[in-house]
């Protein structure tokens, strides 16, 4: 009797000691994200005029953007669009500078990164210093769509050209692999087009000037 009395005390002791359970589980650690940013230079739709020269045909050009919070690199992507090449580079700050042809009209982006997560910015277009061209192509027209929530939907571009020689636009809209001209020569800078819910459309805008220049541009839209 006393040998069950003590196996009875024992155990009550060992959970007096055990610890309790009080309901406050660990808290998860907070999910970090990216913020937002700007590209900072070269300036958009401008002439790069603040290069350093390196060699003939080649300017270095320092490429700047604000910093995404939360971020641990940075993609810079450059497209030539004269010939529609792109270089990308991976870096850790916020700017870095690239040697680029003279004369020569290009785009850029960066795109913020924290592990699987990425941040795109915007577009922005420029001239790289040095050109001796005395009329310039048409910076590629910016593109944005919105629903209008009766099965059509609203474009709407803006053109840009440093001579201010733009002249007119051709416009097409369609899904992949059939693509239709909606308008030619026009001058406006928006459209109305009807749509079916749920289809991936493609918006191709060529800009074009009094010096027969040309540019394309294009954007993707589902609604």
């Amino acid at each position: 009797m006393r040998i069950a009395i003590k196996l009875i005390l024992m155990g009550l002791l060992v959970v007096s000691c055990g610890g309790s359970d009080d309901g406050n589980s660990p808290t998860p650690p907070e999910e970090k994200e990216l913020g937002a940013f700007n590209l900072l230079f070269p300036d958009n739709n401008l002439i790069c005029t603040e290069g350093e020269d390196n060699g003939v045909d080649v300017v270095n050009i320092e490429f700047q953007w604000a910093a995404s919070s939360n971020a641990t690199s940075y993609e810079l992507e450059i497209t030539n669009q004269e010939n529609n090449t792109t270089d990308t580079r991976t870096v850790n700050s916020t700017s870095l500078a690239v040697g680029l042809p003279k004369g020569t009209q290009f785009s850029w982006t960066v795109t913020a990164i924290l592990g699987e997560k990425t941040l795109a910015s915007d577009s922005w277009n420029f001239y790289s210093e040095g050109t001796s061209t005395e009329n310039f192509a048409p910076f590629p027209a910016e593109i944005s769509v919105s629903d209008n929530g009766d099965g059509t939907v609203s474009v709407f571009w803006i053109g840009e050209d440093l001579d201010n020689d733009l002249v007119n636009y051709d416009v097409y809209i369609g899904t992949s692999g059939n693509l239709v001209l909606i308008l030619e020569n026009t001058t406006d800078e928006n459209t109305n087009y009807n749509i079916t819910a749920g289809e991936q459309y493609i918006v191709q805008v060529v800009s074009k000037d009094s010096s027969d220049n040309t540019s394309t541009s294009e954007t993707y839209f589902t609604f």
